[in-house]
């Protein structure tokens, strides 16, 4: 028996051997020139550094009292302005002149549409296409408000469009004037004058300040005079306190154009605040109330070193009706906006990379430094690029979209739609990838 001193099994051991080492080298020139990569858009994205929080509003707030008997029609929307002595509402003996107000309300802009559009003539030019298509979108517009359920608008629209069909009939010569019609609508408004009638009263506002419709029963839950200096204890008391309309009321004022949020922020958290000076500006967004951001500025941080949380006090001029609304609301606070480009923090390396200089007096020296950067694909080269970062999260670096020339040691930084590394092996600058 032949055994492992068989010719022939070292001739296949021999084989077998040099194949695995054939394997080995093609397979260690194939990852140094060939190794597969994935590459990211660099795309342009504006960041911003946010704290999530519980807010309470505080204003100086007056509750006007209900009527002793009558309906109450308001004359004027929540969150809007109003002067002492300003009328809010009108009162009067029944729901049903208020129904008669506001369709007479509606009958007169009828009225001045109608008359408007014939008193136009042949001032303007008309195109029947141009017309069809905004007769199209209004009714797109319509079907949106009743899908999402703002049926208030609907009726705004609506009006919109009955203006339009209008237009379109004495711009197209279908009718020669609309004389007929408002001679009607002047007859129908007679018998609803009548309907209406005159208020009996009216509620009237006892300072200058916001109108507000709606009571919770906390307008005087909290001095407003001392908001700034409010502890965490007391928002905490606050937000705990339950809501309830207060009885006999027909809304409020909130006498002072500038009203406060205030919020309880872990100490953790309180860092971007306390880098701020008071009056320091910042936007709030409530993401369950609007899509708007609010202006804000920096009011008071009432916490002593070493305490586990801080009271944040912020200072707005801003109402509507959507604010108007808010006492107690999840708020999205946001210190800045950090435009630039985008890239994922997979795509972020550090190189050493040498650049020549020049120095004032024209002396060339080389620098060497280690620099944050991405690696782009070039065609199918890797360029290694300097990024100057702005902003960071966990996910993703907004890195400098223009930074200058002196602060990069490579010839430019990530571009928009650079295709940037987000996985591979052994990237180095230079590299040739398929």
């Amino acid at each position: 028996m032949g055994g492992l001193n068989s010719p022939g099994l070292r001739k296949t051991a021999s084989v077998i051997i040099a194949l695995l080492l054939l394997f080995y080298v093609g397979y260690q020139l194939y990852r140094a020139h060939f190794s597969s990569i994935k590459t990211e858009t660099a795309t342009y994205f504006t960041a911003s550094s946010t704290v999530q929080a519980s807010v309470v509003a505080l204003r100086n707030e007056t509750v006007l009292a209900a009527p002793p008997k009558g309906a109450v029609d308001y004359v004027v929307a929540s969150g809007s302005r109003v002067a002492k002595g300003g009328t809010v509402a009108n009162v009067y003996a029944s729901e049903n002149q208020i129904t008669a107000v506001h369709q007479l309300e509606q009958l007169d802009e009828a009225i001045r549409e109608l008359q408007s559009l014939q008193q136009q003539g042949d001032a303007y030019t008309f195109s029947a296409n141009s017309a069809n298509e905004r007769i199209c979108l209004k009714l797109t517009d319509i079907l949106g408000c009743v899908g999402s359920g703002e049926l208030e608008q609907v009726q705004t629209q609506k009006a919109a469009l009955l203006n339009l069909l209008n237009e379109r009939e004495i711009g197209t010569g279908e009718v020669k004037n609309f004389n007929s019609r408002i001679s009607a609508l002047q007859t129908q408004r007679k018998d609803l004058a009548q309907q209406a009638g005159t208020p009996s009263g009216n509620v009237t506002s006892p300072q200058a300040g916001y109108f507000i419709q709606s009571t919770d029963g906390m307008e005087k839950a909290y001095d407003f005079s001392k908001a700034d200096l409010i502890t965490c204890a007391d928002i905490r008391r606050l937000q705990a306190q339950k809501l309830s309309a207060v009885p006999n009321a027909t809304g409020k004022i909130s006498q002072d154009f500038e009203w406060y949020l205030v919020c309880v922020i872990p100490s953790e958290q309180l860092v971007p605040f306390r880098q701020m000076e008071e009056g320091d500006r910042l936007s709030v967004q409530f993401p369950f109330v609007s899509n708007l951001s609010v202006s804000v500025t920096l009011k008071a941080i009432n916490a002593s070193p070493g305490d586990a949380e801080g009271a944040v006090v912020l200072e707005c001029k801003e109402m509507s009706s959507e604010l108007a609304g808010i006492r107690r609301e999840t708020a999205n606070i946001q210190f800045g906006q950090y435009p630039g480009l985008r890239v994922s923090q997979k795509a972020v390396h550090y190189a050493d990379v040498t650049k020549t200089v020049k120095d004032a007096k024209g002396v060339k020296s080389t620098v060497k430094k280690n620099v944050m950067g991405v690696y782009v694909l070039h065609g199918n080269q890797l360029v290694f690029r300097q990024i100057i970062p702005e902003f960071s999260t966990a996910d993703y670096v907004i890195c400098r979209s223009d930074p200058e020339d002196d602060s990069l040691m490579t010839t430019q930084t990530v571009r928009y739609s650079d295709e940037v590394v987000v996985e591979g092996t052994d990237l180095y600058d230079g590299k040739v990838v398929k």
